[in-house]
This record gives structure tokens, sequence and C-alpha cells, in this order.
């Protein structure tokens, strides 16, 4: 028999005196709490800090394939209807309904096009509208907005005759994820793979029709400007006009969480989330760099003084790049002028300007 089996009493005393010296004071039981609360805290603080920020990118990069309500617009039969809603926040909604509304469309149909069917440098299957008005014209290339959007946007087609009846042809299209090009998610890429269709179609001018690159330019609206930026810097497109671009999207972000009422700290979590959501690092390409690298290749920059969707701030941040690096740049900020309204409001000078741009910019057709 054991000595603990022939004194029970003692070996009771021998495991309580073990079992007090792992007992914690009172002082190390609460500092245990406290640290135990805050590593709760931590973890729940980071669920909900990259909860919001995944709300908030999912909302924000989330687009409606197809054209919508534009659907059924062509070059040769195109309207300015809208459902009008997404004007409705703006202060200025009025104003700015009232000069779509008011628009002759009628002189600025187009008497013909070719539908083209084209890939992007990845594979993707996109689709255009080639108009030739001359088979010795340069060419501009026209990308659309974000969202619910496509070439058959009123805002491209009003461009696009604005240089097809001054004799300059035009190539407007559909990028991944919308109007009639191939669907391959639910989402927006931040122009990191979107401007691989704007060189799927820059590869089709030149391979298809013939254009050198000096005899090609782009054009551009709103949200994927940040693909035409990219493409610009990573080509020999000659020339590149902006309308209301974005150049930054973190700089985006804040705005419009700011606009909302929300905290513009929330911006940092939900670009971290956008990134992962769509699979990109917005690290990978920047924008901004296509105002440094575009040596003597004219840019043209056009915004409103008066956009609250998205801030001039923008432009005014390319063209300072831009001059820093003493390239070819103009900026045009409009008095009074809204998101992508000058091509309305003040039509004539935009047609005047636009046509003189590419006119000047690009060689004719060898």
């Amino acid at each position: 028999m054991s000595e603990e089996e022939k004194n029970p009493a003692d070996r009771h005393s021998l495991l309580s005196s073990g079992y007090k010296r792992m007992v914690f004071t009172p002082g190390a039981r609460g500092k245990l709490k406290f640290l135990v609360a805050l590593v709760v805290f931590c973890q729940i603080g980071l669920i909900v800090w990259f909860g919001l920020g995944h709300i908030i990118a999912k909302q924000a990069l989330t687009v409606p394939h197809g054209c919508g309500i534009w659907e059924s617009n062509t070059p040769t039969n195109w309207t300015v209807d809208d459902d009008w809603q997404s004007f409705e926040p703006w202060e200025d909604s009025d104003q700015r309904i009232s000069m779509r509304k008011d628009f002759d469309a009628q002189p600025w149909q187009f008497e013909s096009y070719e539908v083209i069917d084209f890939t992007s440098r990845d594979g993707i299957n996109l689709e255009g509208w080639y108009v030739e008005v001359n088979e010795t014209a340069p060419v501009v290339l026209l990308v659309h907005g974000g969202y619910e959007n496509g070439k058959c946007k009123p805002e491209i087609l009003l461009s696009a005759s604005y240089l097809s009846k001054n004799g300059i042809n035009t190539f407007m299209i559909d990028l991944r994820n919308h109007g009639h090009s191939e669907v391959v998610s639910d989402y927006f890429y931040l122009g990191q793979k979107e401007y691989l269709d704007v060189l799927g179609a820059y590869d089709w001018l030149q391979e298809t029709k013939k254009y050198s690159p000096s005899s090609i330019g782009v054009f551009s609206i709103s949200t994927y400007a940040l693909a035409t930026t990219l493409a610009f810097d990573e080509s020999n497109i000659a020339s590149m006009w902006l309308d209301s671009p974005i150049i930054d999207f973190p700089l985006l972000v804040g705005n419009e969480l700011e606009r909302l009422g929300f905290p513009r700290v929330l911006s940092s979590p939900a670009i971290t989330m956008g990134q992962r959501l769509v699979g990109v690092d917005l690290e990978d390409r920047v924008p901004l760099d296509a105002a440094s690298n575009a040596g003597d290749r004219p840019m043209y920059l056009v915004h409103g003084d008066s956009d609250v969707r998205i801030s001039n701030e923008h432009s005014k941040i390319f063209h300072a790049k831009a001059v820093e690096a003493d390239a070819n740049v103009t900026l045009w900020i409009v008095e009074d002028s809204a998101h992508v309204d000058a091509v309305w409001e003040y039509s004539v000078e935009y047609q005047s300007r636009l046509v003189i741009f590419f006119s000047n910019s690009l060689e004719r057709k060898a």
C-alpha cells in the first residue's frame, strides 16, 4: 500500500495546498477579466468595423446589368428619356432634369452604324457601335459611366454625335457587366479589370480598321474614367477627354460617406473590403499615374463647379499632377454646372471644344 493510500488526509492536504497555489488573488483576477473583456471588445469591434465596410463596399460596387430604361436606344433612334429618380436627391434636380427633357435629340441621330463584337485583352466578349463618316478620318473611342449604364446612355450618344457630325469617326463600347457585353459578375472592378476592355477596343481599331495609335483618341465620363486613364497610361492612345471623372476612388468614397452623413473614417474598411470583394488591389495600377506619364499627348478635363456627386477635386488633382509633369493638359471648370451637365447645358460650347480638341490632337488615318 502506498503512503498516500495509508494517509488519505495527507493526500488531501497536498492536493489542497497545490490547488491554492493556482488560485488568482483578487487583483490578478480583476486584471484577467479586464484583458478578456478587452480581447472580446476588440474582436467585436473588428467584426463590426469590417462588417460595415463590407456592407458599404457591396452597395457601392454592385452594378445592374444591361442598359436599363435606355435598352432600346441605338445610334439611329435614341431619346433623352430617363426615370429621373436618380436626380431627386439633389437640390438642383429640377434644373438638371429640365435641361435634358428640353433638349432636342432629333438633329443628333446617326444615319447608320455597325454592331461590333470584339474581346477584351483578357478574353471577355464585348459589344460596340462603330460609326464611320469618313474612311480617312481619325476615330474616338467612347467609354460610358458606371452602374446602370452603357453605350446606350444619352450622354455617350450625344457626345459621339457631336464628333460624327463634324467628320470624326466614333466607336462606342459596352464594358463588361454593362449594356450588351458579357456578364462576368455583379461588380464594378474599380477600373482594374475594365481597362482591359478599353484596350481590347483599341486593339480592334488597329487590327480590324487599321488605325494607327496617332489616329485614336478616347473619351470617357464619370466612373469609368478610372479604366480609361489606366488604358491611356498603358497604350499609345493619342489623346484623352475626361468629363466629370473619378480619378481617386478613396477620395470618392470619403466624400460620398460624408455627404450621406456618415463618418469619413468608414472609408478605410469600405475600401479594404471592396478590394477583397472584387479581387483587385488599387495599388496595382493608379489612374493618377497617367497624368505624370502622358508626355506630350493632349488631355482635356471637364468638370462642373457644382458637381456634388463627383467632386471636381478629382479633375483638379489630375490637372495639378499633369502640370507638375509638364504635360499637355487643359482643365475646364464649368460654372454653375453639376455632374455631366455641361454636354447638355452648354451644348454649343461643349461641342466646339470637343471637336477642336480631337481635330487638333489626332492625325488622319493613313
